[in-house]
């Protein structure tokens, strides 16, 4: 820099910090290529490609439309990413408020005397080499060189807790080089003032040389050239962007970091990522599906190759012989796409939603909310996909100071010169002060005790700042702190520094006096050091003029302090201290038993010849650009030995509020607690049993023979296998140093993690931050099964137990990162464990509610809607592959395209509210039974067995849908409604309410929100039929043949039996099943809820209290909000509406022995109600059937040619036939069985015949049957094969099989009439068309050309025999109505029927006519009357057999 002005080159937007992910130009392209690193994700995208091949290339018979997988996926990909977006849009505001605040940046001014004017500036403009100016509280928008701080001596301070998370202030110094050149300019002008600042700001120049951008907050270095003078520079002179300034008027620096280089941005990486237990479960078992779909699909492929030598010789099939595969390959493509929905893509949305609401209550929890003298806090949830992992822990690892204790810091007792003072009371602060002013006027002890008081008023790193004359003291840590203002209550009060001045006043009866100390050295405090030093120069008092004298004071942990004492138990020199030694580990021993923490003080007086050596020593160490920290810490073991010692503090850590009863709860839920410290054993130990850790009918093994009662680890383990073996809990103490021990060696390691096993509680002692993360990563790890990313279709061993973290302070964040959950306490410690955490709290008794309440209701609905969506595609995937065996084993597709895609939407809907708001059991429950918590820590909802129990209760769903559905058929024929979009449509629309029917049985509580989404998919379906299906230019669009469907679905009775049965009989038998497993495997919800009647309960809640005027209710309620957290800003946030406090009114159901009869009882009455006029109905229809085509093989029963029910006087076959006149004429005689009246339904049967055959469905051109010309090339693409499209050189119109294997057999019966209308859907004749030029076209065919004695000339496609059969049958035979008798037929009359046999039926196949009587259910088939009456039946079994089991269990338990 050269006049106050940085020389680099500048750039706008070089400060510029960018949190957000994505661009408005990238989002699309970067969420897409995030989005594809899902397995599902990728999975459906080659499926939709190899569907789209099979539409445009003859790679394989496509049965599937691309669009309505792709549309699929598109959908629940844009969830996926609306959601990303929304989290990236509050990243965009925060980055624009932070990169627009305004920094005072010094501009050069060229008017005289004015060099520089102070300039807004925005933050993202800032420029490494600008002068910025700082006032009081504001933030910094780079990293600085203090040129000049206002505070005394060129200091300021600074408050890091946006950075690192502590509170307490940092002092920060300019280099004295230039804050000298400022001072003089302040001494000349009288007064600190800014503006008489500048000229000095425009006379430096000089060169400041910094390392390269680093992480490394609490380092740095550098140097600073300024008149040809070089000085070092450290992480003193370093402010750091993000911090803020306090207690200082101003700060005047220079940029030397800004944007990514800032060390604020390098800190800010992301946590590490976490994958759910949930999320392995779903990816592995999405690849073990992928496997069974490629079986099912192999299966049906050789079936397909088996019967195809059947299929292949019908002559209206023609199957595709331009295939570039063969057969078996060809096929295996055809049924694995068909049966892709069997993957539930929808699983992934439905889990990020659900995840989102969890977290949504999680934060707005009243209960974990947080109110102290240090503000509010409201709980956090930063890792919404792990909510399911909490009601999963089996593992705890706990910190101690501050996550079992307040951190509020007291000092307590005292040890000094071998006496004790102080004791421990209820009493706040030290009530040993007596004692200590009585000590000081003794001449024997005074000098003793006031070494002691002057070593804790100077031997620390605290600073002093006056505010409203009342001195504040910012302390590193709270025990600092509490020793800083016990010494000042004793005595000796830390006033304030000066530099590197540090002054003290003495309250002495006999001389008080205020004492100065220079500070030569500072050796900080870190973890593997476990001390402090300074190194002071000072004077004896009242003799200024003698040459300054040297001493070093030090405290720290017993253990390294001792080793480092003259006649410690590092000296093997026999001193006179030894003795003062013992008595000082005896009071160490009795302090810690009393559960305080210790600290032992010392000093050591130096001469000036090896001070200043060491300084020197230590001044190059400090200056050293590499290895810094190592040198520093070598120069303080040279000093810091043959220290004298001269006492012990004892500080007490109050517990935090139901502390003991937490973890007496933890234990009750058989989690595994694991209380890691760095306190001394006994104090761990003794606040072990306070807090109810330990109790006295544990075994517990201290595993380190040099503490009392220690043993061994192979004693410890013989111990603790016996304690088992007795039924006896065990327990284990261990030390750090025994640890780093054990961790070290595998063979040891494998062993103590076994004996670890066997023990609930395990406390260590004296750890450091990596051993707390090491122990973590032992358990994830050592425990076989460990969970890792793999593509593997099955991991060996047992699932990995789930282990939670939890710490209030940054010396815990690596245990916190390293557990599966992190949970962060916001304590006095800062924030560092909180920024760093996946759940944050404000005390260690939130962790009830956390985990048994929120963890174990997000677990029980994580399950419920992960199985529901694997159930809900098995049950539809079954249906298809069961319809395969009805159509050929072509590939067709049962459910029509459109109505396909909207199953992932309408099937998602319902489980959305039952993965939000479902609770099995209360709140106020769950809390009063720990034990409750076993489902999820054991994974009893998520296993092999419950997904074997999930696929069976499928298959039972399925076989029910099915079975009733082919039972309805044939009433559903004779009404208009058998045709295969119709038929589908209901199969579909049953499996729809089955599915609703199927959540609203999984919800164990029911409020408006789950009533209202079933009721919302039930209606939304329905909107659905009637805007897509029943508008004529929308069916016209998508599907032509589905127009008006709804209509005639829902216009037959039997499609109300078939829906109004089916979902019945599927819950009764879910009802049963569960209600067995409630009584012969009870689990311990099931035990607690027994009763002997059925239960509809309320859910209770209490009246919501009035809450802390700072924590108002939010107004706004509904969606959860995305990507910030509750109470974010220090504010309260919380929604305490009964619908963010989850007290929703509800009525929870339990199913009991008398309920489960009820439910049975009314099934099974329903049933066999329907039953019974189901079969009144068949009985009570005359029918006369007669077959006059004989089937070759077989496969005729697929004809129905004898409906179950059909009398023998009612059928007539062949024989009853003779040929008439002509060739092709069949006169056939049969007699009425008994009366039928008026409207009799004429209608023929042809079986089988497949006009549900994959390539004859799709063989026509639905644009040519309204009428419209086509190209030859989109006739081809429909209309394969040539013979379908022309005969001769004349063109076949309208194309395709289903027009060109028009069924043209007619009728007469002698002496009636029968009428032709009204047999096909007026709806279909409407929508046909002939063409204009229709019949006049050259060279074409039509289709009364080809079958004159059924298409009339003048109606042409028109035509309703034709329009009939242009609407393919569902199932693998054709039941068409061919016209209609209008008078009476008597019992006994005789009818003379004459067939013109004209159709050719292909070898197997039997042609049949049928006069019926149609009633409310069709005609003739007893079959689906007698299936309700045995369910029935079966349904009243059920209810003998419930309530037998209730009185077996009854007198059992009266027996006991």
């Amino acid at each position: 820099f050269k006049s106050g002005r940085g020389t680099l080159p500048t750039r706008k937007g070089s400060n510029r910090v960018t949190t957000s992910k994505y661009k408005w130009y990238n989002f699309v392209f970067k969420n897409l290529y995030e989005q594809m690193h899902k397995f599902g994700n990728v999975y459906f995208f080659a499926i939709s490609l190899i569907m789209y091949l099979g539409e445009v290339t003859p790679l394989y018979v496509g049965t599937i439309k691309a669009f309505s997988t792709l549309g699929v996926l598109l959908m629940m990909m844009a969830v996926s990413a609306i959601m990303a977006g929304l989290d990236d849009l509050k990243r965009h505001e925060n980055d624009r408020e932070i990169n627009h605040s305004q920094a005072h940046c010094l501009v050069p001014n060229n008017t005289p005397n004015k060099f520089f004017d102070s300039k807004a500036k925005n933050w993202e403009d800032v420029n490494v080499g600008d002068v910025l100016i700082i006032k009081e509280d504001e933030p910094l928008p780079a990293d600085l060189l203090p040129l000049y701080c206002s505070g005394e001596g060129g200091n300021c301070y600074v408050s890091t807790a946006n950075l690192d998370g502590e509170t307490n202030l940092k002092l920060k110094t300019a280099p004295s080089a230039t804050q000298a050149k400022f001072a003089e300019s302040e001494i000349k002008a009288g007064k600190k003032d800014v503006e008489n600042l500048l000229p000095v700001v425009h006379k430096l120049s000089g060169t400041v040389v910094a390392e390269e951008p680093s992480g490394n907050i609490h380092d740095f270095k550098g140097s600073l050239t300024i008149d040809g003078s070089s000085k070092s520079l450290g992480a003193s002179q370093l402010l750091l962007r993000g911090t803020v300034l306090r207690n200082t008027a101003v700060c005047i620096g220079i940029v030397v970091y800004c944007g990514g280089n800032t060390r604020m941005i390098l800190n800010s990486r992301p946590a590490p990522s976490k994958l759910s237990s949930l999320e392995f479960f779903t990816n592995t078992s999405m690849k073990l599906i992928l496997v069974v779909q490629a079986l099912l699909a192999l299966l049906s492929s050789v079936l397909h190759d088996h019967h195809k030598g059947y299929f292949h010789h019908l002559w209206y099939v023609f199957p595709r012989k331009d295939l570039w595969l063969s057969d078996l390959p060809a096929y295996w493509l055809t049924f694995f796409t068909l049966f892709s929905n069997l993957m539930p893509i929808s699983l992934y949305p439905t889990t990020e939603f659900c995840n989102a609401m969890q977290s949504f209550f999680i934060k707005n929890d009243r209960d974990m909310y947080h109110q102290d003298e240090s503000g509010d806090f409201a709980a956090r949830a930063r890792s919404s996909n792990l909510c399911t992992e909490l009601g999963q822990v089996k593992y705890i690892f706990s910190d101690k100071t501050g996550t079992l204790t307040q951190n509020v810091m007291e000092l307590k007792r005292l040890s000094i010169g071998g006496k004790t003072y102080g004791t421990l009371s209820q009493q706040d602060g030290f009530n040993g002060k007596e004692e200590v002013e009585k000590s000081r006027q003794t001449k024997d002890q005074k000098p003793a005790v006031d070494a002691f008081l002057e070593a804790l008023s100077v031997a620390h790193t605290v600073m002093a700042t006056q505010k409203d004359n009342e001195l504040i003291y910012e302390a590193e840590s709270p025990d600092e702190h509490a020793l800083v203002t016990a010494a000042g209550n004793l005595g000796f009060r830390f006033l304030q520094r000066k530099g590197d001045t540090l002054f003290c006043k003495v309250q002495d009866q006999q001389n008080p006096r205020e004492k100065s100390y220079k500070i030569l050295a500072t050796n900080a405090f870190s973890s593997a050091r476990k001390r402090m030093s300074v190194l002071v120069q000072y004077t004896d008092e009242g003799n200024k003029k003698q040459d300054p004298k040297f001493m070093l004071l030090v405290k720290g942990a017993d253990n390294v302090m001792l080793e480092r004492a003259v006649g410690g138990d590092g000296d093997s020199s026999t001193t006179s201290s030894t003795t003062n030694h013992a008595k000082l580990k005896e009071d160490l021993r009795e302090f810690s038993k009393e559960g305080l923490r210790t600290l032992v003080i010392g000093s050591k007086q130096l001469d000036e010849k090896f001070v200043k050596d060491w300084v020197r020593e230590y001044e190059e160490a400090n200056r050293m650009t590499h290895g810094r920290e190592e040198a520093l810490e070598k120069a303080a073991e040279k000093l810091e030995k043959d220290i004298t010692i001269l006492g012990a503090t004892a500080i007490e850590d109050k517990l935090q509020d139901d502390v003991p009863e937490t973890i007496s709860k933890i234990r009750q839920a058989g989690i595994k607690l694991w209380v890691l410290t760095g306190d001394k054993l006994e104090t761990a130990r003794n606040i072990g049993f306070s807090t109810k850790v330990l109790d006295n009918f544990m075994n517990i093994q201290v595993i380190d023979e040099d503490e009392e009662g220690g043993v061994t680890l192979d004693k410890a383990v013989e111990s603790l296998c016996i304690s088992v073996s007795q039924g006896r809990e065990g327990a284990i103490m261990v030390t750090g140093k025994q640890l780093t021990r054990i961790l070290g060696n595998s063979g040891e390691k494998k062993k103590f993690l076994d004996s670890a096993q066997l023990c609930k509680v395990l406390i260590a002692c004296r750890v450091s931050p990596m051993q707390k993360a090491e122990c973590v990563r032992l358990v994830r790890e050592g425990i076989p099964g460990a969970a890792k990313p793999s593509w593997r279709l099955w991991r060996k061993g047992k699932d990995p137990p789930i282990t939670l973290a939890i710490g209030d302070g940054a010396n815990d964040v690596p245990m916190i990162q390293e557990a599966q959950v992190g949970v962060g306490i916001a304590g006095r410690e800062g924030r560092q464990s909180v920024n760093n955490s996946d759940f944050a709290v404000g005390q260690f008794k939130h962790l009830q509610q956390l985990l048994f309440v929120h963890g174990r209701w997000n677990y029980l609905r994580a399950c419920k809607y992960t199985k529901f969506t694997f159930w809900r595609n098995m049950v539809q995937v079954l249906i298809m592959f069961s319809y395969t065996w009805s159509s050929g084993f072509s590939g067709t597709v049962l459910f029509e395209d459109w109505l396909r895609l909207t199953f992932n939407g309408f099937g998602t809907i319902p489980v959305l509210a039952l993965g939000a708001f479902d609770q099995d059991i209360a709140k106020d429950a769950a809390l009063a039974h720990p034990h409750l918590y076993e489902v999820g820590r054991d994974g009893k909802e998520l296993n092999v067995r419950k997904t074997l129990e999930t696929f069976g209760s499928a298959v039972i769903h399925a076989s029910i849908i099915v079975s009733l559905s082919l039972l309805a058929y044939p009433g559903m024929v004779l009404w208009g409604s058998g045709d295969y979009y119709t038929f589908g449509s209901a199969v579909y629309t049953c499996l729809l309410v089955d599915l609703t029917c199927r959540v609203a049985f999984l919800t164990s509580s029911h409020n408006k929100y789950t009533i209202g989404a079933i009721m919302f998919t039930l209606c939304g379906y329905m909107f659905f039929l009637v805007a897509y299906p029943c508008v004529k230019f929308m069916a016209d669009i998508f599907e032509p043949n589905m127009y008006m469907v709804p209509y005639h679905m829902v216009s037959s009775y039997y499609f109300w039996f078939y829906l109004l049965a089916s979902p019945l009989l599927a819950v009764a038998i879910d009802v049963f099943v569960t209600f067995a497993k409630q009584h012969l495997q009870p689990t311990a919800v099931d035990m607690l809820l027994h009763d002997s009647r059925l239960r509809v309960d309320a859910c209770e809640y209490e009246p919501l209290t009035m809450f802390p005027e700072s924590c108002q209710p939010n107004k706004t309620r509904g969606a959860p909000p995305t990507g910030t957290d509750a109470a974010a800003d220090g504010k309260c946030q919380l929604d305490l509406s009964r619908y963010g406090q989850q007290e929703l009114p509800c009525k929870r159901v339990h199913f009991t022995a008398r309920g489960v009869a009820t439910f049975l009882g009314f099934v099974g009455l329903v049933l066999l109600l329907l039953g019974l006029l189901a079969y009144h109905q068949s009985q009570a229809a005359a029918q006369v059937r007669l077959v006059y085509g004989d089937s070759g093989n077989g496969l005729t029963n697929l004809a129905g040619e004898r409906p179950m029910g059909t009398k023998d006087d009612e059928f007539f076959g062949p024989k009853h036939c003779k040929r008439g006149t002509y060739a092709k004429e069949l006169v056939c005689n049969v007699k009425v069985p008994r009366e039928m009246k008026p409207p009799i339904l004429v209608y023929y049967g042809l079986g089988s015949f497949y006009q549900n055959f994959v390539t004859y469905l799709k063989s026509e051109v639905p644009a040519e049957l309204a009428g419209k010309t086509v190209s030859e090339s989109a006739r081809a693409f429909k209309c394969r094969g040539e013979h379908t499209r022309k005969l001769g050189s004349k063109s076949i119109v309208p194309c395709g099989s289903k027009a060109t294997s028009l069924f043209n057999d007619t009728l007469t019966i002698t002496g009636m009439d029968i009428s032709k209308t009204n047999v096909a859907w007026p709806s279909d004749v409407a929508r046909y068309s002939n063409p204009t030029d229709y019949p006049k076209r050259e060279n074409t065919l039509w289709m009364h050309d080809l079958y004159p004695n059924v298409v009339s000339a003048e109606k042409g496609v028109k035509s309703e025999a034709f329009v009939q059969w242009m609407r393919p049958a569902a199932l693998g035979r054709v039941w068409n109505a061919y016209g209609w008798l209008l008078k009476d037929l008597h019992a006994g009359d005789n009818l003379e029927l004459k067939i013109h046999d004209e159709f050719v039926t292909p070898n197997g196949s039997s042609k049949m006519l049928v006069l019926t009587e149609r009633n409310l259910l069709g005609g003739r088939h007893d079959g689906l009357g007698l299936c309700f009456m045995v369910c029935g039946v079966n349904c009243f079994g059920m209810m003998a057999v419930a309530l037998f089991m209730n009185s077996r269990m009854h007198g059992h338990k009266t027996k006991h």
